[in-house]
């Protein structure tokens, strides 16, 4: 079958302006500005950024396409300096918008001929006069907006700033793709540090008959575009890639069940605020799925949503009068969010609306003292919607603060929770949720989501919260108690999204952590397959024809800790020089600024929490060495008689939070979360430090706590070093009942590290009976590997 065709015209051209000091040159309409745009591409052959072939810059060629881009669907994309941008404590050097019309000459004076008196025009008084009540300020700030980002282009076009404007036609345009370029270039330019992107979400369209190119189209676009940028305001596409702040950004075109999700819940929150009269009617709402489904990302596009649809405002005079606030119990997380809303414009000052849950709790209590609250009140500042990623974080267990319950006291400072819940992550004897609760969650409805019309909540099941409150400062310090009850419904999310793999591998995966009915993970007994997927053949004017067939996703399993920690180091570096060669091709005379986004590879090695760690004096490495029976084993260090060559093969690296005298590291002031920061490639990282992230390609250390026998994955929490698993709880009664908590623990933990990598999972065992049977299951398919290989 014939290669389907991609051909571009993309071209550079002037701004008008009609503050320019010789206003007589300035267009004054839409006519006189074709006349303008029109002599540009004809006269300045460096106008033409595609196509750029001898062959079709004959007469007939740019005659042709000069007609496609005054009839035709177009992307635009204006760009300018910020006005601070002399100021290196800015952050935003460059201004940016994004559009998509029919008519780009119209469009473009529709611009620079906007006027800031007159926010609502009787056009947008007839448009919201159509709209319900319940929407009509989503689509005032969405028209405000668009407002603010023609003042901000009139303001640079009076400094007499330059203006620059990209216009794009593609073959394959129509309304719906060319709203779907648009909405996606905005994503991108909202995860480049440097810019201040002045459009709000775009508008994403579901399936029609040109969106299986939509990806191809804004790759192909993209890299014309970085192959022209002399300022420096274009990154290659896989460094926005890998940026935290792209994999977290609320305008990625959404699954079909996650928008069916998305506006099920943005409907029920309207409908409970309408209703919500006093703390019983607080609902709460819990979003299920395992890893990767997308579960995150549905979050931070309800985030920004919610807070447009309530008329969300930056300016506020406390932290706690935020309407919508999201909750992350992950530092690293927690960061990422905060970023994001910072620069979506969802708060003015850090903090203000994204923050770990008892620092949202305590702003919401009595204060009795110096870090000391009575948290059986509750102030008058109760948010209307919390959001909170990775609710199984949550403590369950009382700590030194006097909370009890994060998600209690939660609720009791909200009208409406909405929660992502994965019981399959909860790792830890702090966030063991009593199996009453459990029951009661799980047997919460499921919403129906039938359709886009306006929802409301029916037929809840109910969730009942005791919590024992006791502080010296209050009553003496008696022990108060107090019971609720809150209307629990659940949505439950399916669709794969983190690995990009077929099912076969997704299914081999999950098998290392799945357990059978009687609670025991049998091992796979299956080899790993071989993953290859399908490519869509598309030809590029400008590139070689795509392969039919593509590399799919990688399992390989290591012959040692080793070639699995240097085959990561090598993927990664082959990331980054493909990234780095990129940068290269950009023109010559290109400035040598600040890069728009760092090269990042996302290659990174965890291990189970089976070697020890002290918190305190941040002491603690993940070390193997090959004994005698060429066994890979712990060191016993200081042991005279161990079994080891002291001539041996050995590995060791530094825990993620770890600063080891020999080897010293310097961690710069940042707010990159661990799995993209430089200094985390020569570290092991821990179920904690990677949970909620995605990497590229992960290398698994599966140490000493985990171990086949008679044909199943055995865990054992003996083996493990991890406080929260290996201390018990005084409320797990029963040796069983404890001991099948802490074992499920180490099952989950392993699953979470298994399923980060996007792209391939590189494994080593440290039980020699496992990582035989993982060697002869990666035999067949050539997934073994016995000396480093990165990726080329």
């Amino acid at each position: 079958m014939a290669a389907e065709k991609l051909k571009f015209c993309i071209v550079r051209v002037p701004y008008p302006n009609p503050y320019s000091p010789d206003k007589d040159g300035a267009p004054s309409n839409s006519e006189e500005y074709r006349e303008v745009f029109e002599y540009e591409i004809d006269h300045d052959r460096d106008a033409w950024i595609a196509p750029k072939t001898k062959l079709e810059e004959v007469t007939a060629e740019l005659t042709q396409a000069k007609r496609r881009l005054f009839t035709w669907p177009t992307v635009y994309i204006v760009w300018f300096k910020s006005k601070a941008s002399d100021d290196d404590q800015r952050r935003d050097k460059w201004c940016v918008y994004v559009g998509e019309t029919q008519h780009i000459h119209e469009r473009t004076m529709q611009h620079v001929q906007a006027s800031s008196k007159d926010n609502w025009t009787i056009t947008d008084d007839e448009v919201l006069s159509n709209v319900e009540s319940v929407t009509q300020k989503i689509v005032k700030s969405r028209l405000a907006e668009e407002q603010q980002a023609d003042d901000c282009i009139n303001e640079a076009l009076r400094d007499q700033r330059k203006v620059n404007q990209y216009v794009i036609w593609e073959s394959h345009f129509n309304k719906s793709l060319t709203l779907d370029v648009e909405n996606k270039l905005i994503d991108y330019m909202k995860s480049i540090d440097d810019i201040h992107c002045l459009n709000g979400r775009g508008n994403p369209q579901d399936q029609y008959f040109t969106s299986a190119y939509l990806d191809d189209i804004v790759s192909g676009a993209w890299k014309r575009l970085v192959s022209a940028d002399k300022e420096g305001i274009f990154p290659p596409e896989e460094q926005i890639w890998q940026s935290s702040l792209y994999k977290v950004s609320p305008f990625h075109k959404l699954g079909k069940e996650q928008n069916r999700a998305l506006q099920g819940i943005v409907s029920i929150s309207e409908d409970v605020l309408e209703k919500w009269t006093e703390p019983k009617d607080t609902q709460l709402i819990l979003v299920g799925g395992a890893a990767g489904t997308g579960k995150s990302i549905l979050l931070s596009t309800l985030f920004y949503e919610l807070s447009l649809k309530l008329g969300h405002q930056p300016d506020y005079e406390t932290d706690s009068s935020a309407r919508v606030h999201l909750l992350v119990n992950n530092d690293d997380q927690m960061r990422v969010y905060d970023d994001m809303a910072l620069k979506q414009g969802l708060q003015k000052k850090s903090g203000q609306c994204v923050s770990r849950p008892t620092a949202f709790i305590n702003e919401r209590s009595r204060s009795v003292g110096k870090s000391s609250f009575d948290y059986t009140q509750v102030t008058s500042d109760i948010a209307d919607v919390v959001l909170v990623d990775e609710a199984h974080l949550l403590f369950t267990q009382k700590s030194q603060n006097g909370i009890e319950s994060h998600l209690h006291e939660i609720l009791r400072r909200a009208k409406i929770v909405i929660a992502v819940f994965d019981p399959e992550q909860i790792m830890q004897r702090k966030q063991w949720w009593h199996q009453d609760v459990l029951r009661e969650l799980a047997e919460a409805p499921i919403i129906d989501l039938p359709s886009d019309e306006r929802m409301s909540l029916t037929g809840a099941s109910y969730l009942e919260l005791t919590g024992h409150y006791s502080n010296a400062r209050v009553n003496n310090g008696e022990v108060q108690v107090i019971t609720d009850r809150y209307s629990v419904h659940q949505i439950e999310l399916t669709e794969q999204f983190r690995i990009q793999a077929n099912a076969e591998t997704i299914k081999w995966i999950d098998s290392l952590v799945q357990p059978d009915e009687s609670g025991e993970v049998p091992f796979p007994c299956v080899s790993i397959p071989a993953d290859y997927s399908p490519a869509i053949q598309v030809e590029d004017e400008d590139a070689r024809i795509q392969d039919e067939v593509k590399l799919g996703y990688r399992i390989r399993v290591c012959s040692s800790p080793n070639v699995l920690f240097d085959s990561i180091r090598l993927c990664g570096d082959d990331l980054l020089a493909a990234q780095n060669q990129m940068l290269k091709s950009t023109p010559k005379n290109k400035k040598k600024s600040k890069v728009a986004v760092r090269p990042r590879d996302l290659c990174r090695v965890v291990a189970t929490f089976d070697w020890p760690y002290d918190p305190k004096n941040k002491k603690g490495s993940v070390a193997l060495v090959k004994d005698v029976s060429g066994n890979w084993v712990i060191p016993e260090k200081e042991n005279e008689h161990s079994t080891y060559d002291r001539g041996a093969e050995f590995f060791e690296r530094p825990w993620n939070r770890a600063v080891n005298d020999d080897a010293p590291k310097v961690r710069h002031s940042t707010k990159e979360a661990w799995s993209s920061a430089d200094f985390s490639r020569d570290e092991i990282g821990s179920y904690f430090t990677i949970q909620g992230f995605d990497l590229n390609y992960v290398g698994v250390i599966i140490g000493p706590s985990v171990r086949y026998e008679n044909g199943h994955i055995i865990f054992d929490p003996g083996k493990s070093c991890d406080r929260g698993v290996s201390s018990d709880r005084i409320d797990l009664k029963g040796d069983e009942k404890l001991a099948a908590f802490k074992k499920a623990c180490l099952r989950r933990q392993l699953g979470v590290l298994l399923k980060r990598g996007v792209h391939g999972l590189y494994l080593f065992a440290v039980d020699s009976a496992l990582q035989n049977k993982l060697r002869e299951a990666a035999l067949e398919n050539n997934c073994y590997l016995d000396k480093v290989r990165g990726l080329m």
